[in-house]
């Protein structure tokens, strides 16, 4: 785990899905296939998800993709929210079944919405087991929670979680204090208020004053696949005799530190990687990293904010 030199390296760290698409490398990411449904792109997948997708597909009494080595899209038939839904469950179960690949070990029984369906109101064009994401490539969703605190002169000090060492991702990398997905039928302050009692015992009465700040989005990938993500920010200013506590298991402790003390663990590569980019944004939102002192400013707003060429949520109308 080598430590990094700069900030802008930390964020292209993250954010390192080729910018440009070079079908003469080698490298799979360059041959990601297209899933397109309608006139939109909802996703990627790899070459290595390929022969698993064939398999499945010619086994089906009713073929539900049509694969080519262009695109790949549901056939004719799979036409509706609830039919789409169903193929994908259909498949994600199987592939799970038969351990296909490594990133459903991690299963969630938790459903994230897919959208490219403007004939909804939501624009979701189906559901799916949010293990499963990163093999299509789908485009994903979260909250992340910056919690601070002021001294008694009125030095910011951020709260930052551990994670726990039995965590499938990331085991014992710092994090923001509460981060989590939005599953299906959540809204995005919803989340953040369950996230923030499950993750670090902070009460609904406390989260509600969680201010929406800023989104950043970036492109990622893992062995688990791609993993396209735009997570909407919250910042939380807590009372000074109030502490953050783990509570379902996933964090080991909490912290309460400098913003010195982020930054340099952050350039130690101690932090869970797009959690990190979390803490970078409101470092600069809070003027302890500024243009005239960081010399790759702007080149980190940049990478804080990738234009993502997926389907969107509807604005208050996401889920319902």
């Amino acid at each position: 785990m080598s430590a990094f030199t700069s900030l802008l390296q930390v964020v292209q760290n993250c954010d390192k899905y080729p910018y440009t698409i070079d079908s003469s490398l080698e490298d799979e990411i360059h041959h990601a296939v297209p899933f397109i449904l309608g006139p939109y792109k909802i996703g990627n997948v790899l070459p290595s998800v390929l022969p698993d997708l064939n398999v499945y597909n010619s086994k089906a009494d009713k073929k539900p993709f049509k694969i080519t080595t262009d695109a790949i899209k549901f056939e004719d038939w799979v036409n509706t929210f609830e039919l789409r839904t169903e193929v994908m469950k259909q498949l994600m179960d199987t592939w799970r079944e038969e351990k296909a690949f490594k990133t459903l070990a991690g299963w969630r029984n938790e459903l994230y919405p897919v959208y490219g369906d403007p004939e909804r109101s939501d624009n979701v064009a189906f559901v799916m087991e949010r293990a499963g994401t990163p093999l299509f490539g789908i485009s994903t969703f979260g909250v992340h929670l910056n919690a601070y605190t002021k001294d008694e002169n009125g030095q910011i000090m951020m709260w930052v979680a551990k994670r726990a060492k039995t965590k499938q991702t990331w085991p014992g990398f710092l994090d923001n204090c509460v981060a989590g997905g939005i599953s299906y039928s959540y809204s995005v302050k919803d989340t953040v208020i369950k996230e923030c009692e499950e993750e670090a015992s902070i009460p609904a009465d406390i989260a509600r004053k969680a201010n929406s700040v800023n989104a950043i989005t970036y492109y990622t990938y893992s062995t688990h696949g791609l993993q396209p993500e735009s997570e909407y920010i919250y910042d939380l200013e807590l009372p000074q005799n109030f502490s953050p506590t783990p509570c379902d298991g996933e964090v080991d402790c909490f912290y309460l530190w400098p913003l010195e003390k982020v930054k340099e663990t952050i350039l130690n590569n101690e932090w869970k990687s797009n959690c990190s980019l979390v803490a970078i944004d409101f470092m600069m939102r809070h003027s302890f990293i500024t243009p005239d002192d960081e010399p790759d400013y702007i080149d980190i707003t940049y990478g804080l904010h990738r234009k993502l060429e997926f389907p969107t949520p509807r604005k208050g109308q996401q889920h319902q």
